[in-house]
Order: structure tokens, then sequence, then C-alpha cells
């Protein structure tokens, strides 16, 4: 019976390390990738997004960049002038959890006959390699110089994390797994739960049915009573993996990192902060507000 058991549980978690023959920057495709772009706080630009293949990493890169600039064309009209001007900066900040990105370049372009410059912002990038080569995604944000500021007018981090939500969501096996993008892992989850609750219904009823056999054949008595016991070894291991399974899915839920995500949120305007001031009339706290 241990080695029903313990076959059961490395075929639930075969699954959870195995590795894909093709090539990826990040385990799991970010969330504006597999759903849809985030929405800006700001008025002053727009996110897009847009993909490039080449024989190198590099190569997809640039081609991402050339079909954001078709991508403009087209939607917005917009010509960018052969010989595009460039300015690229780029500083990364943060640990493996959270970042932010500093990625910068600038189009000279033509929008019904007036000249203007577009700055557009690298957010998030995503690659795949196969046999073909790269396939890059880019994630951006865009704004013309006649719009201040910009995306800097809104904090914009990238974040694995996603609080509270994942464990409640966890509440229901593998549900939290899911919400965070992890279809395989929740999927083996909430398989392996509902395998271990239809065992131990078949091992009670298998129990309870040698139990009954016992008090019908009083004969058999010793013979019935071993085999009800072997069943409810059988249920209360089952019972026992059910309750480590669940328990590994809270833990999982609450500390495994997800698909990564973008956050958007308008950065303060307002600072408000107390400071300690005092006078030859006494000490107390001053009220500083910048803006």
């Amino acid at each position: 019976m241990r080695k029903l058991l313990i076959l059961f549980f490395l075929l639930c978690m075969s699954g959870l390390g195995s590795l894909n023959a093709q090539q990826k920057s990040d385990r799991l495709r970010p969330r504006w990738l597999t759903s849809s772009l985030p929405v800006a706080k700001s008025a002053s630009y727009i996110f897009l997004d847009a993909s490039g293949i080449g024989n190198t990493l590099e190569e997809a890169r640039q081609r991402s960049f050339v079909n954001l600039s078709t991508k403009l064309e087209h939607e917005r009209g917009i010509k960018v002038n052969s010989s595009m001007k460039v300015n690229s900066q780029s500083i990364r900040q943060g640990g493996e959890r959270e970042q932010k990105t500093y990625q910068s370049y600038q189009m000279e372009c033509v929008e019904k006959g007036k000249e203007l410059v577009m700055t557009t912002r690298i957010v998030d990038e995503y690659w795949e390699r196969d046999s073909r080569g790269y396939t890059c995604y880019v994630l951006y944000t865009v704004t013309d110089n006649k719009c201040a500021g910009g995306s800097y007018e809104d904090e914009i981090r990238l974040t694995t994390s996603y609080g509270a939500k994942g464990f409640f969501y966890s509440l229901i096996p593998g549900v939290g797994q899911l919400y965070k993008g992890s279809k395989l892992k929740g999927g083996l989850i909430l398989g392996g739960t509902a395998a271990c609750a239809g065992m131990i219904v078949v091992a009670e009823n298998q129990r309870s049915t040698y139990i009954k056999k016992m008090r019908e054949k009083p004969k058999f008595k010793e013979f019935y009573s071993d085999k009800a016991g072997n069943w409810e070894n059988v249920r209360n291991g089952f019972i026992g993996a059910a309750a480590a399974l669940y328990v590994y899915n809270l833990i999982d839920a609450a500390v495994a990192p997800g698909r990564r995500r973008v956050i958007v949120e308008q950065n303060q305007r307002v600072h408000v902060s107390f400071i300690p001031a005092w006078s030859i009339d006494g000490v107390g706290m001053s009220l500083v507000m910048n803006f």
C-alpha cells in the first residue's frame, strides 16, 4: 500500500519539474502576452506590443521594433523616417520578483505633415527559441513630444507576486495555480485531489461492505475483519495524501512566482510628511506638503 501511495505522488508531481525542449526567457509567458495589455493610468501614452523573428536574439529584437513602427504607421497614419534617430538607455532595477525598466528609444516621425518625435519605452520582453530561430515579444509604451511626461508620469513595474489573491483562490485546490498561470501544476493538484477523494470513497465503501459481511457471516469474521482493516488503511492513506497535497497547494499558491505581470500606478504628485518642529514657545510636529 505504501508503494501505491508513493507511485501516486510520483505520477501527480512528475510534470511539475519537466523541461521543455524549446528554450524560453522565462518559464511562463507574461500575462500581457497571454491575455490583455496593461491599461495606462495617464492619458499621455499607450501600451503596444510587437514581435519579431530572427536567427539571433538581437535580430529578433530589432525586427520587433521595426514591426512596432509598422503598426504605428497603420494605426495612426504616422510615417517613420527611414533615417530614424534612436537614443537608447537601458537600466533595470529590482530583484527576481519585481523589476522596473528604463530602456527607451526616440523615433523621428511625420504625422499629417508635421514632424514629431515619438518616445517608446520598453516595459517587458519575452523570447522563445526553437529550430527556426528566436521569436521575441516586446511590450512598449508610446508617446510623442506633444505630451509631457509620457509613461514616466506613472509608476510601471513588473512582478511575479500575486499577494493574498493566489492564496485565497487556492482554497479550492489548484485554482490558485491556475490563476497565477501555472496550468500544468494547477491541473495536477486539482486532478490529484479529485483522485484522492475518489479513492477515499471507494475504500470506505469496501470497508463498510466487509464489516457488513462480518455481521452476516460470523463464520468468516476473521477473514472479513482483515479485509476491512486493509481497506481502512487504504482510506487513511489517501486521507493523508489528500491533506498533504492540500497543504502543498496552499503553500505553493502563496509563495511560488506566477506569470510576470505589469503593475501600473499613478505617481503621487502631492507628498505629505510630518517633521519635528520647535521654537521658543515649545516643540511639536509640522505638516509639509510637496507638489
